[in-house]
């Protein structure tokens, strides 16, 4: 998915404030939502200065202006250091007052709310008839276009519930019984007794997971070495 956007709405009144995020990509709209959350800001400002930033889902949000004005992200000195990774790769628009009689209308982007510990089918970018399968009997994640299994991926360097990003060191599990999955000597994906086999988030979008005869492999890919078109969580 390409560009992507979000409403934010002035908590304390229906009438002024009214935003629309523009993001470079979901990912980057689930960084800023992690950046904002950290509450991270310069020395001398308030320690709850965007506590009032809220996610309702990946496309709306709530701000408190008075407190701080999300329409201000990178003008005001107090998150200067916040907003620089995101110069170039978001834009903030000021929408039309109640009384404008207008906004942008943004369409349902059908994102995947991308939640630590939640639970997720896992599918192909390319052939969305192609999901990942937890073969119980076999203890192997296979690619199916008749079978799919729900896998549960949990961040271990954030606390549980947190939205997910690129950076992310995540572990899976496999639907119904909580099955560990790790990695096999040939970089097959099996089931384990425990997570303690992670990777980075990203990865399941970059490429290094892939279809070898219909078993999902993990594999080491050089950084100047063709990309497969990767996998998406949905639910």
């Amino acid at each position: 998915m390409g560009v992507f956007h979000a409403y934010i709405s002035e908590i304390n009144n229906d009438t002024v404030w009214r935003l629309v995020l523009t993001f470079s990509d979901p990912a980057t709209a689930d960084e800023w939502w992690r950046a904002v959350s950290s509450g991270k800001t310069a020395a001398g400002a308030p320690a709850n200065l965007l506590a009032d930033i809220r996610r309702i889902n990946p496309q709306f949000y709530n701000h408190n202006a008075s407190i701080f004005n999300v329409f201000e992200f990178f003008t005001d000195w107090r998150v200067t250091e916040l907003a620089k990774p995101f110069r170039g790769r978001m834009f903030i628009t000021l929408q039309n007052d109640r009384g404008g009689r207008g906004h942008d209308i943004i369409a349902d982007q059908k994102v995947t709310d991308l939640v630590s510990g939640d639970w997720f089918y896992i599918r192909s970018k390319t052939d969305p008839s192609l999901y990942w399968h937890y073969e119980v009997g076999n203890g192997r994640v296979v690619v199916s276009n008749c079978q799919r299994t729900m896998f549960s991926v949990v961040a271990k360097n954030v606390p549980v519930k947190t939205v997910m990003i690129r950076s992310d060191t995540v572990a899976l599990s496999a639907w119904p019984h909580n099955r560990a999955i790790r990695i096999g000597s040939q970089g097959n994906l099996i089931g384990g007794s425990t997570n303690d086999w992670t990777f980075d988030f990203e990865d399941f979008a970059t490429g290094r997971f892939v279809d070898s005869d219909s078993v999902v492999v993990y594999g080491n890919i050089a950084d100047n070495a063709p990309k497969k078109p990767g996998w998406e969580l949905v639910n």
